[in-house]
C-alpha cells in the first residue's frame, strides 16, 4: 500500500469523524442512511473496512461536500448553498429596511427558541 494510499484512509477516516459530530450524530444515523449496519459503518470510521464508491458518494451527498473532501484532496469544506437558501437570499434583497429587520427578528428568536429546547446546538 503506497503512501498516498495510507494519507487517503487516515484522512477519510477523520473526516467521516469529524462531520459526524459537527452534525450531532451517531454512527447509527449515518448507518440507517446508507442503509448499512452501525457495526459496518463504525468499520468506515476505523478504517477496518474499505468503503465502496456508492457509499463514498451517498456520504458526501448527505454531508453535501465533495468527494474529493473525504478523501483528503481538498483542505476545507467548501461553503455550499442549496437552491432555497440562494432564493431566499435574493428575495430578503428585495426587501426594504423595515422588512429585512423584521426578517432578522424572526430569525434570530426562531434560533434562540431551537437553541433552548435543543433542537440545535449553539
Amino acid at each position: 500500500m503506497g503512501y498516498a494510499t495510507l494519507w487517503g484512509d487516515m484522512m477519510l477516516k477523520e473526516r467521516l469523524i469529524e462531520l459526524r459530530k459537527r452534525s450531532g450524530l451517531t454512527q447509527a444515523n449515518l448507518a440507517k442512511h446508507l442503509q448499512i449496519t452501525r457495526q459496518a459503518y463504525s468499520c468506515y470510521e476505523s478504517g477496518r473496512r474499505e468503503m465502496d464508491f456508492a457509499s463514498l458518494c451517498s456520504i458526501a451527498d448527505f454531508y453535501n461536500v465533495p468527494t474529493d473532501y473525504l478523501l483528503g484532496r481538498e483542505a476545507a469544506v467548501p461553503v455550499t448553498v442549496a437552491a432555497d437558501e440562494i432564493a431566499f437570499i435574493d428575495k430578503y434583497r428585495l426587501l426594504d429596511g423595515r422588512g429585512k429587520s423584521t426578517v432578522k427578528a424572526t430569525l434570530e428568536s426562531e434560533l434562540a427558541y431551537a437553541i433552548k429546547t435543543e433542537a440545535v446546538k449553539k
